[in-house]
C-alpha cells in the first residue's frame, strides 16, 4: 500500500474460478461525489499502466485497474469475452463497488461494452477509447502469422503443415533480437509513425512502447497473442446495443489501428453516446494527451453545465 497526493493505492488479488489475478485499488482521501471506476486497458497495459490517470483523478475518482487473466493461456482452458466480463465483475464486487462508471481502452473496449450490456444496473456510465467492430487488415494479418508459429498450432488448431519452416530462436543474443523484431512489428501497426514525425507525445509514446515490448522477458507478439490478440478475431462488438447508459466514445485524431470511422460504427451502436476526437493523439492517446484524456474522463462522470448554459435555462 501506499499513499500519495490526495489518495492510496493497493494491490489486492482477486479470487475467481479457484484461482486469483492482482489488482490496483485507488482510494480517494476525501469524500467523492462521482462514482467509482473500473479500468479496462488493452494488450500491454496492466494495473500500474495508469499511472498519469491516477495522479490527475486519484483525489477525485475510486478506482479498480485489474490484471484480467490471459484470454488463451499456454495450460488451461481458453476463456472468451463471456468469461473476461465475468472476470471483470468479480474484480468490482471485490473492491465493493455496488454500481460504477467502467472505462475500457482498445482490446478492453469488447469487455466495458458486455458490462453495459450484462449489468445495466450497476454501470453509470461508459467509456470507450480506441473502439472498433473488428481489428484492422494489418493487425488481423499480424495475429494470424504469429498464430502459425511453432509451438502456436496447438492452440490455434493449425495442422502442422500449415506452419511451415520458421527461423529458431536459441541464445540469449538471438532472443532479444527476435523480441526487438516482434516489438518493431506490433509498434508500427498500433501507432502512426507519419503523425510521429511531427508531433513529439505521439513519438515519445511509441518510443516508450516500442522499449518495453523490446526489453520483455517474453516474446511481446506472443503475449499480445495469448493475452487479447487471437480474442479480437472473434466477434469483439458484440450483438445488440447499449441503451439507458450514458456513453462516450472517444478516439485519438491519427489513430490508424482503430480509426475514426471504426470507433464511430461503434458508437452508433450506442443510444445517443458522445462521441470525441482527442487531438494530436494516436492509439496510445491516454500517454500522449494525458491531461486532456483525464479532462475528458473526469468532465464525462461529473458533469458541470457552463454559466451559459445555466443562465439559459
Amino acid at each position: 500500500m501506499s499513499t500519495l497526493a490526495g489518495f492510496t493505492t493497493a494491490d489486492l488479488n482477486v479470487p475467481w474460478r479457484g484461482a486469483h489475478f492482482p489488482c490496483r485499488l485507488v482510494t480517494p482521501h476525501a469524500p467523492y461525489r462521482a462514482a467509482p471506476l473500473l479500468i479496462l486497458g488493452g494488450g500491454f497495459q496492466d494495473r500500474y499502466s495508469w499511472g498519469r490517470l491516477e495522479r490527475r483523478l486519484g483525489h477525485l475518482h475510486p478506482m479498480i485497474i485489474p490484471d484480467l487473466p490471459p484470454a488463451h493461456p499456454p495450460v488451461g482452458p481458453h476463456l472468451t469475452w463471456a468469461d473476461l466480463t465475468e472476470a471483470a465483475i468479480a474484480a468490482a464486487d471485490h473492491a465493493r463497488f455496488d454500481v460504477f462508471a467502467a472505462l475500457g481502452g482498445s482490446s478492453g473496449y469488447p469487455i466495458a461494452y458486455r458490462l453495459a450490456q450484462q449489468h445495466p444496473g450497476r454501470i453509470t456510465h461508459v467509456l470507450l477509447f480506441g473502439a472498433s467492430p473488428r481489428p484492422s487488415p494489418a493487425l488481423t494479418a499480424l495475429i494470424t502469422r504469429s498464430m502459425r508459429r511453432p509451438g502456436s498450432h496447438t492452440r490455434t488448431g493449425l495442422p502442422d503443415a500449415a506452419v511451415g519452416p520458421q527461423p529458431r530462436v536459441t541464445g540469449p543474443r538471438q532472443r532479444a533480437g527476435h523480441h526487438e523484431d516482434a516489438a518493431n512489428s506490433l509498434v508500427d501497426i498500433l501507432t502512426n509513425a507519419r503523425a510521429g514525425r511531427d508531433i513529439l507525445p505521439i513519438r515519445a509514446a511509441a518510443r516508450l512502447l516500442r522499449n518495453q515490448l523490446a526489453a520483455a522477458a517474453e516474446d511481446p507478439l506472443a503475449r499480445y497473442v495469448a493475452d487479447r490478440g487471437r480474442l479480437l478475431l472473434d466477434a469483439p462488438l458484440p450483438d445488440g446495443r447499449i441503451t439507458g447508459i450514458p456513453c462516450l466514445v472517444g478516439v485519438g485524431e491519427h489513430d490508424t489501428v482503430t480509426t475514426i470511422d471504426d470507433n464511430r460504427a461503434v458508437a452508433a451502436t450506442i443510444d445517443n453516446a458522445v462521441f470525441t476526437i482527442v487531438a494530436d493523439a494516436d492509439h496510445l492517446l491516454y500517454l500522449e494527451q494525458d491531461a486532456e484524456f483525464a479532462g475528458i474522463v473526469t468532465r464525462f462522470l461529473t458533469p458541470t453545465p457552463c454559466p451559459r448554459t445555466a443562465a439559459a435555462q
